[in-house]
C-alpha cells in the first residue's frame, strides 16, 4: 500500500507523539480565511462502538408496539427505576431512560442533556465498518477519506498549539479526526507517551534526547518535505514532554473507578483539559455494544433486565459522564465543554431468540453540557408494522445525523458547517 506524506511524517516521529504542524508545502489557501481557534470552546466525542440499542436507552414506554416487538427485553413503566428506586421517566415526553442511567437522568433534569431522536441517514447500512465510515466522515457514500472533525481541524487548527486535538485510549486514530493538514496524536497511556529510551541505563534518556534535539535543530527549508519531517519530529517530542510536565500537576477530588474503561478515558481527558489550556478537541470510545445475545440477564437469571451486557455498558457510560462533568465543574470548565455521544447504528426493534437484538438503523444521539439547551429534539421513529422495512423490520430515520454535526459546527465550534459537510443541514436547536 502506498504511504502518504502525512503517514510517513507520522511514522518518522517515532513512538512518542505526533503534534500539530504547519506543513507549508501542503497549504495554498490564504490564512485570512481560517476560522479563529478558540480553546475555550471545548468538544468531547464519546463513541459507543458496536451499535447501541437506542430503544432500550431512550425507552418509548407508552408505545404498545415496543412491547409487542420485545416481549422479553422491553421495560414496563413500573420497571423504569434506578437502583435507589427513583424513576428514570423523563418529565417532558413519553420516554424513560434505562434504569442504569440515573446520572444521565439527573443531568437531563437539570436541562444539560439534549436527546436527538431517530438519528440516521438515507439508505442506512447494517455493516459496522461502512456505518462507522459514514458517521466518521459524514459522507453517506462511504467513500470519504477525511473525517468530519479532520475537515474542521484543517480549517481551524492549522498552526494551532500542539495537543489542541487528541484521541484518547487507542493507538488507532478514529477516522473522525483524519485530516490533511494537521496530524492528531493518539494517546493510549500517559506513562507510555514519552521519548523512548533504554530503562536499563539511567543516562540513556538524556543522552538520546540531547542527540535528537541536536539533529532536529538542523536547518532545513520549511517548504520542503525534509523540513516538514524535521519539524514534525521536533514538535512530537516537545508535545510528549509537555504532556509529562502538565498531567502530573492534575488534582481533583473526583474519584474515577478503574474498572470502568470509559471513566479511565474521560479522566485522561480531564487531566489534559485542566492542565493543557489549548486541549479542546478530545475523542474517547467505549466498545462492546454489539449485543446480539445476553443483552439482559446472566446464566443464573436469564430475564433480569437490570443486569447483562447492555445494562453494564450504559452504567459505565452514565457514571463516567457524570464524574467527568463533576470534574469540569470543580475546575470551572463546565461552561466550556460540549459532549457528543454517538454509535454507528441502533438495534432492531424486534428482539431475537438469544436475549439480544440485531443490527438496526435509527437511534438517539445525546449532546451533553452546560452550553446545551436540554430536552427532546426530533421525532421518534414509528414502530408501526406498515413502516418498518422488509429487510429486518427496522424503522426509518427521522433526523439526519449531519444536522447534529452542523449544529455543533455552526453554533459551538464557530466554523461554517457547509465548508465541512459539503451541504447545509437544518439546525437541530440544542445550542444557542
Amino acid at each position: 500500500m502506498p504511504v502518504t506524506r502525512r503517514q510517513f511524517i507520522k511514522r518518522s516521529a517515532g513512538m512518542v507523539t505526533v503534534g500539530l504542524v504547519l506543513p507549508k508545502f501542503w497549504l495554498g489557501e490564504a490564512r485570512a480565511d481560517q476560522p479563529s481557534f478558540n480553546p475555550n470552546r471545548k468538544f468531547v466525542v464519546i463513541q459507543l462502538a458496536g451499535g447501541n440499542d437506542g430503544f432500550n436507552t431512550v425507552i418509548p414506554y407508552t408505545d404498545s408496539r415496543y412491547y409487542a416487538l420485545r416481549p422479553t427485553l422491553s421495560f414496563k413503566e413500573t420497571e423504569l427505576k434506578d437502583g435507589n428506586g427513583h424513576s428514570t421517566i423523563l418529565s417532558d415526553g413519553p420516554f424513560g431512560l434505562h434504569p442504569a442511567m440515573s446520572e444521565i437522568r439527573d443531568l437531563y433534569d437539570q436541562r444539560k442533556v439534549a436527546i436527538v431522536l431517530g438519528a440516521g441517514y438515507p439508505n442506512q447500512t447494517l455493516s459496522h465498518f461502512l456505518a462507522m465510515d459514514i458517521w466518521h466522515t459524514a459522507d453517506t457514500s462511504g467513500l470519504g477519506s477525511r473525517g468530519w472533525l479532520g475537515k474542521y481541524a484543517d480549517l481551524a487548527l492549522v498552526g494551532a498549539p500542539s495537543l489542541s486535538a487528541v484521541s484518547i485510549g487507542s493507538l488507532d486514530l478514529p477516522k473522525s479526526l483524519s485530516a490533511s493538514k494537521v496530524v492528531v496524536p493518539s494517546i493510549i497511556n500517559f506513562s507510555l507517551y514519552n521519548f523512548l529510551a533504554d530503562p536499563g541505563y539511567s543516562g540513556d534518556y538524556a543522552n538520546q534526547l540531547n542527540a535528537f534535539n541536536e539533529n532536529a535543530s538542523r536547518s532545513f527549508p520549511q517548504d520542503t518535505f525534509l523540513g516538514a519531517i524535521n519539524s514534525t519530529a521536533f514538535e512530537s517530542v516537545q508535545g510528549a514532554q509537555q504532556v509529562q510536565r502538565s498531567v502530573n500537576s492534575y488534582s481533583s477530588s473526583v474519584v474515577y473507578p478503574s474498572n470502568n474503561p470509559l471513566a479511565v478515558g474521560l479522566q485522561m481527558v480531564a487531566q489534559l483539559m485542566t492542565t493543557v489550556p489549548e486541549a479542546s478537541l478530545l475523542y474517547v470510545s467505549l466498545g462492546g455494544f454489539d449485543n446480539h445475545s445476553d443483552q439482559i440477564g446472566n446464566r443464573n437469571d436469564r430475564t433480569n433486565k437490570l443486569i447483562g451486557d447492555h445494562a453494564l455498558l450504559l452504567r459505565w457510560f452514565s457514571q463516567a459522564v457524570k464524574l467527568f462533568y463533576d470534574d469540569l465543574q470543580e475546575h470551572n470548565l463546565a461552561d466550556e465543554v460540549v459532549m457528543l455521544q454517538w454509535s454507528e447504528f441502533g438495534r432492531r426493534p424486534g428482539e431475537n431468540a438469544s436475549f439480544g437484538t440485531d443490527h438496526g438503523t435509527a437511534a438517539p444521539v445525546l449532546v451533553i453540557g452546560n452550553p446545551v439547551h436540554g430536552g427532546l429534539y426530533g421525532e421518534q421513529p414509528s414502530l408501526a408494522a406498515s413502516v418498518l422495512d422488509r429487510n429486518g423490520g427496522n424503522p426509518e430515520f427521522t433526523t439526519d445525523f449531519r444536522g447534529v454535526y452542523s449544529t455543533i459546527l455552526d453554533k459551538w465550534l464557530n466554523v461554517d458547517s457547509k465548508a465541512v459537510l459539503g451541504a447545509q443541514y437544518a439546525n437541530v436547536g440544542f445550542l444557542g
